[in-house]
């Protein structure tokens, strides 16, 4: 199936072009729109997202496509078919990325339902658009790749909508609530196997804002994000204090997570420069297992510029900042952070290359999800790792 979808994107994008970007079916024109694209990565230190990256690998490639259409004036649905293979991650299963109904009454008030992007920080709602950015990734202190799936979207509804303040420039927000997916092919159950405690489920319910306020100076936006879910799950307890336990213990485990996020994002010309920053506060609870509850306190930031010289070069830099426990020094067994740098080539309207070199500090620490795992890292976690990321895309 997976290489069906793939053949499929690649076929539709390369071939039809924009030929199939809107066809009309019972008399609505119907937009539809695919990406698919084929990476490539090598590092020294350790393999990164799953990926034997130490060895250089090909082994990250994803794709998707998607029908909009308007029904009535004021209703549009839509939907995504996606699907990724990044070293063990995603397996080339494909998954519906978002679907939903939109009513927009008028400007200050719309709902939405259905598998519903999460409007959370400045390009979490827009990572299936990779297209969009001169970057190959994204700053991985805020937006692993290792749990895209989990965080894209939810399954519930929103509240938007935006206000003119004349002078004082416009506002716009989301009010979302509902249930995160569980990605068993992600970062969550990859990571809990890892560290001896595989996961047989996963669930999250969670409630949200978003707040963004383009003010009166031209280009700039600023911007908040709560972000709050109440997250369980049933797992085994296969070692404890470095000893293993015959036939494994079983536990469930609660955590209540909230996430305070702030933004600032300016666009003059061919010029980008955004920043935000992530406090995490959550705490978690454990019963059937000998594990006392803890309280988690990570911790997140970037600062990013990119600037477009004309339609086919591209460049930016990032530095990127995690940290597990945001009341500890940096050192590299509980954060990771480094700077990157990217270029971007757009060979046609349909087609770019990506450049990026990464050059990171740390491993993130355990249950941090940020990239590197001892199961494809038998030789041990070193402090540091160079990564380099080949990236190209279609998209039609």
């Amino acid at each position: 199936m997976y290489k069906t979808f793939l053949r499929t994107a690649l076929a539709a994008t390369v071939l039809t072009g924009s030929v199939w970007a809107q066809v009309n079916v019972l008399g609505k024109d119907v937009q539809i729109h695919g990406f698919f694209q084929q990476g490539f990565a090598y590092s020294s230190g350790n393999n990164f997202l799953t990926m034997r990256t130490r060895d250089g690998s090909w082994s990250m490639t994803d794709g998707g496509i998607n029908v909009a259409t308007r029904l009535t004036s004021r209703l549009r649905v839509g939907a995504q078919a996606y699907s990724r293979n990044i070293g063990d991650l995603g397996n080339g299963q494909v998954q519906i990325d978002w679907a939903y109904a939109d009513y927009k009454f008028s400007d200050m008030f719309g709902v939405r339902a259905g598998k519903v992007k999460t409007a959370l920080g400045l390009f979490n709602d827009t990572q299936d658009m990779e297209f969009l950015y001169p970057f190959a990734l994204l700053p991985q202190s805020v937006y692993p790749s290792d749990l895209r799936a989990n965080t894209i979207a939810h399954v519930g509804g929103d509240l938007y909508g935006s206000l003119n303040l004349k002078k004082a420039g416009r506002v716009s927000y989301v009010l979302w609530a509902g249930r995160l997916p569980e990605d068993r092919r992600g970062g969550y159950f990859y990571g809990s196997r890892d560290a001896g405690s595989p996961l047989s489920n996963f669930a999250q319910s969670a409630k949200g804002a978003d707040v963004k306020w383009a003010t009166p100076l031209t280009g700039l936006t600023l911007g908040y994000s709560y972000f709050d879910t109440l997250r369980y799950a049933n797992a085994r307890l296969l070692t404890f204090r470095g000893r293993p336990i015959p036939g494994g213990l079983p536990y469930r485990a609660d955590q209540d997570n909230t996430i305070n996020a702030f933004s600032a994002d300016y666009q003059r010309g061919g010029l980008r420069l955004s920043a935000e920053f992530w406090r995490n506060d959550g705490f978690g609870r454990f019963s059937g297992a000998p594990i006392p509850g803890s309280v988690q306190i990570p911790q997140s930031w970037y600062v990013m510029g990119s600037y477009r010289f004309n339609k086919r070069l591209e460049v930016g830099s990032y530095y990127s900042d995690f940290i597990n426990n945001r009341t500890r020094d940096f050192t590299p067994d509980v954060g990771i952070r480094g700077p990157v740098v990217s270029t971007r080539f757009d060979l046609t309207s349909h087609w770019h290359v990506k450049l990026e070199g990464h050059f990171l500090e740390g491993i993130g620490g355990n249950f941090s999800f940020r990239g590197f795992y001892p199961s494809t890292n038998p030789q041990g976690l070193k402090p540091r790792t160079n990564l380099f990321v080949m990236r190209t895309g279609w998209v039609f």
